[in-house]
């Protein structure tokens, strides 16, 4: 069993030992005494305790200044410190609190009363380090999981991409060798399906690669224009507003931020794939564009006119390999990719739930 660390500080050795005679007689702790609040800094850096009991009134450096520096190191913001005091003014709680204690033992110390609240305390520590060292192992099961689906979609890319190449030749030498087997009807129907069936594998495995990297770390972010971005995207679409199958209503001009360009073209053109491949039967679907700048955030939002999305499915659409729809063709990756990216930047999206015809998505990035 793992010992836990306590540190007394006190500038009355007395009073330290009464603290720890009363404390070993129920915990098996190890224990390090300070009589000043630099020492307590000192000891701190060098020992790391599970809780420390803090003597309020010291001269020099106070119990409450002591406490400040502690919290203020980032490592040893979990700490808990009880302060130890005779003084019960309200002020000095108030301020300890503030400072970062989590709880107050009254001089002259009562046993009962120290045992609970120590035994609380690193209760508390004991649970905040298991979460800790959980949530670790979650983003390395998280990161190692990624880093599986990226390797193993890029190595089932490159033997697809070489049998679809040598399917070309093989057709190649088929139409040049024997014609007269390309014309025959059945056969012919088949062989036009197998490359079909390549692009749709080749298609699926991208998808994945494309969900594996949205959520790494992205490159250095750089001051884009959004106006220009969406454009670039739009181009894409030429063939979709050619076949009327979608309508793009004026840019407004939007604000700048700062973003990683060629992620967030992947998040404008799953978007917009997204209300084109969900417009049901409407021909075109309608797509707008806007945006706005807050203090500390600029948000960004693409509505269409289609079917929307229902209340009770609005958070399900970001979830991986949600499809709502399963007559329309696709993955149920773009959406989860979309998030993975915005999140990537420390932002947020979401579906407005006031709009009731069509939907619209927001995406909020910091400023």
């Amino acid at each position: 069993m793992i010992k836990r660390k306590i540190l007394i500080v006190d500038d009355i050795e007395d009073n330290i030992l009464l603290i720890e005679d009363y404390l070993k007689r129920e915990l098996n702790c190890e224990f390090y005494h300070a009589l000043s609040g630099q020492e307590a800094l000192e000891i701190i850096e060098e020992w790391k305790p599970d809780c420390v009991l803090m003597d309020i009134m010291m001269p020099g450096m106070d119990g409450i200044e002591v406490t400040k520096r502690i919290k203020e190191i980032p490592e040893f913001q979990d700490i808990p410190i009880l302060m130890v005091t005779a003084k019960q003014g309200l002020e000095s709680f108030e301020e300890s609190f503030d400072k970062g204690a989590v709880d107050f033992i009254y001089k002259p110390v009562d046993r009962i009363t120290l045992l609970v609240r120590v035994k609380s305390a690193l209760r508390n520590k004991e649970d905040l380090d298991r979460i800790k060292r959980l949530n670790k192992e979650l983003f390395q099961k998280k990161q190692e999981l990624s880093s599986f689906s990226h390797t193993v979609s890029h190595d089932l890319k490159s033997p697809l991409v070489g049998a679809a190449s040598l399917y070309n030749f093989f057709l190649h030498r088929l139409k040049r060798e024997h014609p007269e087997i390309i014309e025959e009807k059945s056969l012919k129907d088949i062989l036009d399906r197998i490359p079909l069936t390549f692009q749709k594998m080749l298609d699926f495995i991208n998808t994945q690669l494309d969900y594996a990297e949205a959520g790494q770390v992205i490159g250095n972010l750089e001051e884009v224009s959004m106006n220009r971005l969406i454009v670039s995207v739009i181009e894409n679409f030429e063939y979709a507003e050619r076949e009327g199958m979608v309508s793009f209503s004026k840019l407004p001009e939007m604000p700048e931020v700062f973003c990683d360009p060629i992620r967030m073209l992947k998040v404008w053109q799953n978007l917009i794939s997204n209300s084109i491949k969900y417009r049901g039967d409407l021909n075109p679907v309608e797509i707008e564009f806007g945006g706005d700048q807050n203090y500390n955030s600029v948000n960004f939002w693409i509505r269409d006119n289609g079917p929307g999305i229902m209340l009770e499915h609005q958070n399900k659409v970001f979830e991986t390999s949600s499809r709502l729809n399963y007559d329309v063709e696709g993955y149920g990756f773009g959406l989860a990719t979309v998030k993975k990216i915005v999140e990537a930047h420390q932002g947020k999206i979401w579906i407005d739930p006031d709009v009731t015809d069509g939907a619209r998505f927001v995406c909020e990035l910091p400023n």
